[in-house]
């Protein structure tokens, strides 16, 4: 079992968001599962030029690390998004990879795998931000088993001794449970079943537009 945690954090080895995914990602180790974390810094990333080409063409005519991170997010069982609060939103160095993944959401390119998602705040906004990490998860196609939503007021790492390190840790062991277990949550699925009908609509009347979205719904039976 593979898991992958995208911290969006561009504040590197001094992030508390990625000091609590770290937590979560231990946790999810001590559960069993093989793991790695992803600084955004670490992946050169380019706006998307909104030219439709992934649609078009199965892929991102761009030339930097978007496609190679994806697939080795495909390659996982689960996928953590986590991000400081920004101005009530999550970090612009995160909003430019969400901002790529236009045809992975339009074919639910998770379908089947799980994600955890992390915000922290300095004051507020935490709530809304798990929100969209979790919505943009659903979109995806993967199944949200838990979340991690706090706010942050003092400076410096959480200490050793904070329930937050162990309410991290218990989220990571819940993704890894929901991926052995292969728990399924109704309400999502309903969710992404009505997606699925809005895009089958959408690709099949743009299919001469979006030949390869076109071809990918309909390998899948979707068409």
């Amino acid at each position: 079992m593979k898991i992958i945690a995208l911290c969006g954090s561009p504040r590197r080895s001094h992030t508390r968001t990625g000091q609590l995914t770290r937590e979560l990602l231990a946790g999810a180790a001590a559960a069993g599962a093989e793991t790695e974390y992803v600084d955004i810094g670490q992946l050169k990333l380019h706006f998307c030029l909104a030219c439709d080409k992934c649609h078009e063409l199965g892929h991102c005519v761009q030339k930097d690390d978007f496609e190679p991170f994806m697939e080795k997010v495909l390659a996982a069982d689960g996928f953590v998004l986590a991000s400081p609060v920004y101005c009530y939103q999550v970090s612009a160095q995160l909003k430019v990879f969400i901002d790529r993944l236009g045809r992975y959401i339009h074919c639910q390119k998770l379908l089947g795998k799980y994600g955890a998602v992390v915000a922290t705040a300095g004051g507020d906004g935490q709530e809304q931000t798990t929100d969209y990490l979790s919505f943009m998860l659903l979109q995806l196609g993967a199944q949200t088993s838990g979340r991690l939503a706090v706010t942050l007021e003092e400076d410096g790492p959480v200490p050793a001794g904070s329930p937050l390190l162990a309410q991290a840790r218990q989220t990571g062991a819940d993704l890894v449970r929901a991926i052995k277990e292969k728990t399924e949550y109704p309400e999502q699925r309903q969710a992404q079943e009505g997606i699925r009908a809005y895009f089958c609509d959408v690709v099949n009347r743009r299919r001469d537009r979006w030949p390869a979205e076109y071809e990918y719904f309909k390998q899948q039976g979707w068409l």
